[in-house]
């Protein structure tokens, strides 16, 4: 049985950052960014419930690895250097569909975006398809489901909220990605 490794990461005044990993092979299995570290942490544990792997969760598990891999999401929330690859996520408990629409969404550069039909013609899905991965996504920003809009260039809900929203745009803009004076993805930024 493998270990998972559990650790917290204050990003701002206003939010925390809550990573799980794999011990074994230092892949990321899941995390969440809430205003709370309490919330961010209950939050991690139900992504893990969700995957079955909350048994393997050691929270007593100390390493630098679990520290860099925090820094690595940190700079990502900010829009910087887009710092994960497929083989670094763990996806472990993940569906067929799930991992072949996260594999083409990582071939989605910063600085551009991609529709929920573009992505679903990639992965050989469906539009409602994809929207579903994306809304559970255990590792947002490593997988960056805040890539993923309408193709009109609406942003659409992150987690389905309106506050996800704000946080998706400030991203997005973060990373590069143009927006016009109505607050849509510029077309130019749209992959499909």
């Amino acid at each position: 049985m493998t270990n998972i490794g559990l650790t917290t990461l204050r990003v701002d005044p206003n939010r925390w950052l809550a990573l799980a990993l794999d011990m074994n092979d230092n892949k990321l299995v899941a995390c969440t960014s809430n205003k709370t570290e309490h919330e961010a942490v209950s939050n991690l544990k139900g992504a893990l419930r969700r995957l079955n792997r909350l048994s393997e969760l050691d929270e007593s598990v100390q390493s630098s690895h679990l520290s860099r891999v925090a820094q690595k999401l940190s700079l990502l929330l900010q829009g910087k250097e887009y710092p994960f690859a497929s083989h670094e996520i763990s996806m472990i408990g993940w569906s067929k569909p799930r991992i072949e629409i996260s594999r083409q969404l990582l071939q989605v550069p910063k600085g551009k975006v991609i529709s929920y039909g573009g992505l679903a013609k990639l992965a050989k899905s469906s539009p409602r398809g994809v929207g579903s991965v994306m809304r559970t996504n255990p590792v947002p920003w490593a997988v960056p489901c805040h890539r993923v809009i309408h193709s009109d260039g609406q942003l659409g809900k992150l987690g389905g909220t309106v506050a996800g929203t704000k946080e998706k745009a400030r991203i997005l803009q973060a990373e590069g990605v143009p927006f016009t004076a109505n607050g849509r993805v510029n077309e130019t930024a749209i992959l499909l």
